[in-house]
């Protein structure tokens, strides 16, 4: 007996193809990533948060993202890789010192940011983005964890604070987990 119904090919039901990410970054030294861990993990039990803790090897300052979209064009990489080579700075120090929550529906990034604009840190994108505003005032950030909901503004009393001494671009794969460096450039 034959059927007369029409077979469809729905697909791989399996996850979703990951979204390639190409940005710059400034990596925490080890001693500001275990102190900034521990500010996040006391905050997580203080706001009874419901969510992960980044490790910290995932933290990072974010400086400019250059590409997202499914898969990494070689022209998206080049131009990255030429405007890394052209940065001309010398170390700066970075300085988080308030956690913030910002996000919407059930996703709420909780990170250390600071008070103030920082000058190098602006100085950085503006050399990365290629702009010409001298008036760019750049606010340093780095995400500590997601949680379901936003929490309070908090002042850090005793500031995560280290020296930028490079930069760094980051592959990384939204929905597979993945992120490496994928080159560097030293500041100074």
């Amino acid at each position: 007996m034959s059927s007369s119904q029409f077979a469809f090919d729905l697909g791989d039901s399996g996850r979703a193809p990951a979204i390639d990410v190409l940005y710059f970054a400034l990596l925490p030294d080890e001693q500001a990533a275990t102190r900034a861990i521990a500010v996040a993990e006391r905050d997580f039990a203080d706001q009874d948060a419901c969510g992960f803790v980044y490790t910290p090897d995932r933290l990072h300052v974010s400086v400019d993202k250059r590409w997202e979209g499914r898969g990494l064009p070689e022209l998206a990489m080049a131009d990255a890789m030429r405007r890394g080579a052209r940065v001309e700075l010398p170390p700066f120090e970075i300085r988080l010192d308030q956690l913030k929550s910002s996000g919407n529906g059930t996703n709420w990034p909780r990170a250390l940011v600071s008070r103030e604009a920082s000058p190098g840190f602006g100085a950085l994108v503006q050399q990365i983005g290629q702009t010409s505003d001298r008036a760019i005032e750049a606010i340093p950030h780095m995400t500590l964890y997601r949680a379901d909901r936003p929490a309070p503004a908090i002042e850090i009393a005793n500031a995560i604070a280290w020296t930028a001494r490079e930069l760094v671009l980051i592959h990384a794969q939204k929905g597979a987990g993945t992120a490496r460096i994928v080159a560097r450039w030293p500041l100074g």
